[in-house]
């Protein structure tokens, strides 16, 4: 009986280390609203991208593959442009913004059909 229970207790253990080690990874992203910046004229129901922010790295995820998108992101006080992207049949968006000043920026992401605009910081 104790033969068996200690690979079972053993297991439980390295499993609850790990789930701790993700949960500790994902705690410093921050999630950047995004607001539709177009009037929605289907009737289907809109999906909106999420993005977030983890230290200097953006992430952007489409939920399903979209033909072509705009990224586009400018400091939110000068409005000047200090990324811009335009890539083709993708599901995520990954920019590092790691040479870019403290501060507010705006995140704009241009679809086919919408537009989505939202504000981050970087710290």
């Amino acid at each position: 009986m104790k033969a068996k229970f200690l690979p079972f207790l053993l297991l439980a253990v390295l499993l609850q280390v790990s789930m701790f080690s993700f949960a500790d990874e994902m705690i410093s992203a921050r999630e950047i609203r995004l607001k539709n910046k177009t009037k929605v004229q289907h009737r289907s129901i809109p999906v909106t991208p999420e993005a977030f922010i983890e230290n200097s790295l953006l992430s952007i995820d489409f939920l399903s593959t979209v033909p072509t998108v705009t990224v586009i992101i400018k400091d939110a006080e000068t409005e000047e442009v200090v990324y811009t992207s335009t890539d083709l049949n993708v599901d995520k968006v990954y920019i590092d913004l790691a040479g870019e000043d403290k501060g507010k920026y705006t995140l704009e992401i241009q679809l086919p059909k919408e537009a989505f605009i939202g504000d981050f910081e970087l710290d």
